[in-house]
């Protein structure tokens, strides 16, 4: 729930009939949800952060084998040229 609705337990009906007793303003299960969706928005926030490194790492692995096999080629062909004559 998030309005501010006044919600009062079956034991705090005694406090009520106070003369001095002044409603409370705010509702605690409103501040609940909103530590919920911070704890909630950390968490999406700690995921994308592990994603976004594991893409990197998979980028900089494809980069590597694509050198490494570039270099490989090239001393395969010239080991290949040098046989020919």
């Amino acid at each position: 729930m998030t309005t501010f609705a006044h919600w009062r337990s079956p034991s705090s009906r005694m406090a009520i009939d106070r003369p001095d007793f002044k409603p409370r303003k705010y509702d605690i299960r409103v501040v609940d949800q909103f530590y919920c969706y911070c704890q909630a928005v950390s968490r999406i926030d700690g995921h994308r952060e592990t994603a976004a490194q594991s893409r990197q790492a998979i980028k900089r692995s494809i980069w590597a084998m694509l050198i490494g096999g570039s270099f490989l080629f090239y001393y395969l062909m010239d080991r290949a040229a040098l046989a020919m004559y």
